[in-house]
């Protein structure tokens, strides 16, 4: 950052500053603070990472359960890109497209409405903020008479600056049905100078009018409509206020910067970049700082909050932008990884509000440079397969399909290749690459259209729908009343409970199984989903059919205390992993059943067999030692405080359930546990596996399932033993013993092989025809396999030197052919190219080096004629 900048920064707010007092304003006008929930959203399938600061609120906004306060306040973090909300190409060129930004938002839950939103975002604006009255403007929905008539009355604004607007800007809607309402936006007028447009024949400046001298600060969203299936708007009940404004822009404004990567949320990690590379930056030369500034900072939150670079889903989104970042780099000058150079910056001008990066700030690290690290090998296998269509184009454009597949399946972003293509005199075809793209992206958003399952539904209500209150903790049965249950087509009914037993499947962990039964009904229960506060037992009815009378609700005790030793096993593995490979170990996933449980975890090489027997060895001694397993509900602050590990990427309410197994771990967790570790019985490790670059999985078992996979290897191991005639515990010197011999007859055998091979070739030689300057020989040996056939070559190479050698190999109707060039005449013939002819003969391909090439054929019929043709080919080379 020059001088003069950074002493202009300091007089007036920074970042931190702008982002505390939101919070500070908003909590002293009795809104309660919520924590960022996680740009990984786990428990959203909708959503590929957290785009707004209502999504963590959507629940309410959709009735499916309370909101815990009536007000609150928050700053989010969010990330767009991939799906509908894809800036990622656009991201650098400009000075406000981002992948990561912040969004501070205020919430009211059927409390204060439009007048308190409009009133209180003009005082903080203009009071606070400190912002010129007179460069803002405010923006109504066409519909909102109320809205506009409140700018007027309860705020000192130009009434000149508030203006009307259709749906496009200013209706606000989640999704095809659901919340919606009108929204107003609060513009300022940055000047003439700020115009992007003036070279555009017929462009007026104004709000909304598209180009960079009015710009959006903050949209107040009024929810007070349902948006039906016919598309109807009805009223809701419950009316919201629902704002945002994003941080970066904010600080431009405030800190009067000309663009959001010139604020302090960005200088810092960008003079880092300029620092590294020996590039300085400049606003007009600075896309590729811009690039990598932007992002890292989303990298570096992704992983904090459970993402990971792999290639499918929000995984494959992350790669693509590691990618990205990485060849800016190159083209910043650095050869070898330095994006995890990076990350110190980020946690320096954001860790203190975002603790989380703080926290991983080494995981971080590891992830990103080995992630660089691999994708350096990509990225020059990716210039291997520019070069291959740049030697094979006829003219002087690349097709939109090629650039595509560069960009799908190398990590190129479309710049990449314009610039190659530029170095190369070359043209891309852009709209066909474009097309290509949004046909992705159009097939991404119809896989993530938000759906109302639950709502949809056409329930038999039976009793008023209220949260379900959970008592599977202390209680294997209870009576409870059906509220309300539906019998679908598939035959299975599914029923909501005042109150149950059952656990609903959650953090890994599936449901529980068991009955209802009441006066004149039964169902056996065979799944538990949760949605919302409202517990769904799904299953089939035995007899009768549901009534408001009680019903006893019992669960399968046995399956539940298997599924409890799973679970607390689980915490044992994450205790005992992080001390012996180290705190780089986080859970990134479980599967918590009755039978197993699997356990993905963060670490970049498979266990060695020594590393999965000492897990054994102290997950089992901890077991032996029969240590009690207690839960306790404490504030997040305090669990922390007290060692308590929060998995990757979860949200937390204010208050959390903590699950501790006595002087030995601590984890924030919901699922259902053994009162002692004794009760878990034997543990063994089944399986350990990669399921994605740097992600391993275990699969283990414990108490009865694993006593039956003992029981299981000892029968194994006593039927080997009669197999062999030997006792179990001489077993290891049978084997010894018999492999020994095994490879003594293996190299006998291989001694004879070679003296036939050799007399074969003796054989061979003597028929080859003498040519001028070489001998051509040809034969047939049927049958003959592939890597037979390989060794008579090389053997063919080293002992007749002067020789073209052309074997065919008949099997069945296909034929495998060897072309080998001897070592005094590789100069003058090429064994890749002329196998290709022969085999083209035979209706086959092939090709390889020029001293040694395999091809196949499908017609053995015609060998002999393959034969007069390749002497015809070579008599023609001279």
């Amino acid at each position: 950052m020059t001088m003069w900048k950074e002493t202009r920064l300091k007089k007036l707010l920074s970042s931190k500053q702008i982002r505390q007092s939101f919070i500070d304003f908003f909590t002293q006008r009795a809104h309660h603070f919520t924590p960022s929930s996680p740009v990984v959203p786990e428990d959203d399938p909708t959503l590929l990472f957290t785009n707004a600061g209502m999504n963590q609120f959507k629940d309410i906004f959709l009735g499916l359960r309370p909101a815990p306060h009536p007000r609150a306040v928050n700053s989010q973090k969010c990330i767009r890109a991939g799906g509908k909300h894809n800036d990622l190409e656009v991201v650098g060129a400009d000075g406000y497209h981002h992948t990561f930004f912040e969004m501070l938002g205020n919430w009211s839950f059927a409390d204060y409405y439009k007048k308190d939103a409009i009133r209180w975002a003009w005082e903080l604006l203009t009071d606070v903020w400190k912002l010129p009255k007179d460069k803002l403007y405010a923006t109504c929905h066409d519909s909102d008479q109320e809205a506009f008539e409140l700018w007027e009355s309860e705020t000192d604004i130009n009434p000149a600056h508030i203006s009307f607007h259709g749906d496009e800007d200013n209706f606000w809607e989640m999704g095809e049905t659901g919340p919606c309402g009108p929204c107003s936006e609060i513009h300022i007028d940055r000047g003439e100078g700020s115009c992007d447009m003036s070279h555009v024949p017929g462009h007026v400046c104004g709000v909304n009018a598209g180009c960079a001298r009015y710009i959006e600060l903050w949209n107040l969203v009024f929810i007070q409509y349902k948006r039906e299936l016919d598309g109807s708007l009805t009223p809701l009940t419950n009316r919201y206020v629902d704002t945002g404004a994003g941080l970066e822009r904010v600080a431009q404004v405030i800190q009067n910067t000309q663009s959001n990567y010139e604020t302090d949320l960005f200088m810092p990690i960008i003079e880092r970049v300029a620092q590294l590379s020996g590039r300085p930056y400049s606003p007009e030369d600075g896309v590729s700082h811009r690039v990598v500034a932007d992002h890292i900072r989303c990298l570096c939150f992704a992983l904090a909050d459970g993402g990971f670079p792999s290639n499918e889903g929000r995984g494959y989104v992350l790669r693509r932008i590691l990618r990205r970042a990485a060849r800016h780099g190159r083209l910043l000058g650095f050869r070898e990884p330095f994006l995890h150079q990076l990350v110190d910056s980020v946690v320096e001008v954001m860790g203190h509000h975002f603790t989380e990066i703080a926290d991983k700030q080494e995981y971080i690290k590891t992830v990103i440079k080995a992630e660089e690290e691999r994708f350096n090998h990509t990225l020059d296998t990716g210039l291997e397969r520019f070069a291959q269509i740049y030697k094979a184009l006829k003219g002087d454009t690349i097709s939109g399909r090629d650039a595509f597949t560069l960009y799908d399946t190398f990590g190129f972003p479309l710049d990449l290749t314009v610039i190659l293509a530029a170095e190369h005199g070359l043209q891309v075809d852009v709209e066909g690459f474009e097309a290509l793209l949004q046909s992705q992206r159009q097939r991404a958003r119809d896989a993530s259209k938000f759906a109302l399952q639950i709502e949809d539904i056409e329930w038999i209500e039976l009793a008023e729908s209220t949260p379900t209150e959970f008592v599977g903790y202390s209680q294997m049965e209870c009576e409870a009343k059906i509220q309300r249950y539906y019998i679908g087509e598939d035959g299975l009914i599914r029923i909501q409970l005042d109150k149950t037993p059952f656990y609903a499947e959650a953090g890994g962990q599936i449901g529980d199984t068991g009955t209802l039964e009441s006066e004149g009904f039964a169902a056996d229960i065979e799944d538990v989903q949760k949605f919302g506060d409202a517990f769904i037992h799904i299953g089939r009815i035995s007899s009768g059919a549901p009534h408001g009378d009680v019903v006893r609700a019992k669960i399968d005790a046995g399956r539940r205390l298997n599924t409890a030793r799973n679970h607390t096993v689980t915490h044992l593995i994450h205790r005992v992993l992080r001390d012996l490979l180290g705190e780089h170990v986080q859970q990134k996933g479980s599967l918590v059943a009755p039978d197993y449980a699997r356990f993905d975890f963060t670490h970049l090489k498979a266990l060695s067999k020594k590393e999965v027997e000492e897990l054994e060895a102290r997950v089992n001694q901890t077991i032996l030692a029969n240590l009690p397993v207690s839960t306790a509900i404490l504030p997040i602050a305090e669990a922390r405080k007290q060692g308590a590990i929060a998995l990757f990427g979860e949200k937390y309410a204010d208050d959390v359930r903590v699950v501790s197994v006595e002087g030995f771990s601590k984890e924030l967790c919901g699922g259902t546990h053994v009162s002692a570790t004794g009760q878990i019985g034997l543990f063994k490790v089944t399986s350990e596996s990669s399921i994605a670059a740097g992600i391993r999985r275990l699969e283990v078992i414990t108490g009865n399932a694993a006593l039956d996979y003992v029981s299981a290897l000892q029968e194994r191991l006593h039927n080997v033993a009669g197999m062999l005639q030997a006792p179990e515990k001489l077993l290891e010197e049978k084997l010894e013993a018999l492999l020994q011999h095994n490879k003594e007859l293996e190299e006998e055998r291989k001694k004879q092989s070679a003296a036939q091979d050799n007399e074969m070739i003796s054989q061979l030689i003597e028929k080859a025809e003498a040519r001028e300057g070489f001998r051509i020989l040809t034969a047939r040996v049927d049958g003959m396999e592939l890597e037979h056939l390989r060794n008579l070559g090389d053997l063919l190479r080293d002992k007749a030197p002067d020789t073209i050698s052309l074997l065919f190999a008949p099997k069945d109707d296909k034929v495998s052919i060897l072309l080998v060039v001897g070592n005094k005449i590789k100069e003058r013939f090429h064994a890749g190219k002329l196998v290709g002819k022969v085999a083209a003969f035979l209706d086959g391909k092939g090709g390889g080096r020029p001293d040694s090439a395999m091809a196949g054929g499908k017609d053995p019929s015609r060998i002999i004629h393959a034969i007069e043709h390749f002497k015809e080919l070579i008599s023609g080379i001279k």
